[in-house]
């Protein structure tokens, strides 16, 4: 892909269907710790209160695990990076790697070769991509290859709007469009309609993505359709 001006909307392959939100392993500790009880206590008795220690473990192993997951961060690097960095300084989240302007530069000057290629290598192992969505995110043509190829090899996708973060440098901006909007499948359904882009609270958005960043990407994760 070029980086100039890109035709949208832009296709993508349809998704799978729907298959529901129900995973088997998610009973592998449940049905663990009723096997344990009901071997310790025979019984009913046994049975429901190994199951309610199986749900404490498995609740316990999916938090640990969604701290742990490796996401990667598409934003507009000129307008968003000093937003884009207190949301990184959330903690909690293994993000890929922050670029520092000069770096950033230096990477466009090699040519669009260059930079798909570091795109393509720091999405690789990452199992989210998370767009932060600024003024002017949707019209970005990098950030339209990092949605195409996050679809292409089945990376969980969310998009956040960030426009309500204080920037030292411009304050908080206007609300920017929807990127999943310039997408659409052979079907013609736009990527938006499966594609959450989530609108924290414009008083306290720093705060509503900190409480629920981790809650968000750990949903996308279990019920993505590509």
């Amino acid at each position: 892909m070029k980086n100039n001006k890109k035709t949208v909307p832009i296709k993508l392959k349809d998704p799978k269907k729907h298959t529901g939100d129900f995973h088997p392993e998610w009973l592998a500790w449940p049905t663990a710790g009723a096997l344990l009880g009901n071997f310790l206590v025979p019984g009913i008795g046994g049975v429901l209160i190994g199951g309610l220690i199986g749900s404490v473990f498995q609740r316990g192993s999916e938090e640990k695990a969604m701290a742990r997951v490796p996401i990667f961060y598409s934003f507009h690097f000129n307008n968003d990076v000093m937003r884009v960095q207190q949301i990184r300084n959330i903690g909690s989240i293994e993000g890929n790697p922050p670029v520092n302007p000069n770096d950033w530069e230096k990477l466009k000057q090699q040519g669009s070769r260059a930079v798909q290629n570091w795109i393509d290598q720091n999405m690789k192992y990452k199992r989210c991509v998370v767009v932060l969505v600024g003024s002017e995110t949707a019209t970005r043509p990098w950030v339209q290859y990092e949605i195409e190829r996050a679809w292409e090899h089945g990376k969980a996708i969310i998009g956040i709007h960030i426009h309500n973060i204080r920037c030292a440098r411009g304050g908080t901006s206007k609300k920017g469009k929807n990127p999943f909007d310039n997408f659409k499948f052979e079907n013609g359904e736009k990527l938006s309609s499966l594609i959450p882009c989530y609108d924290p609270n414009p008083t306290s958005a720093y705060r509503d993505i900190a409480a629920n960043i981790e809650t968000w990407i750990h949903h996308a994760i279990r019920t993505k359709r590509n």
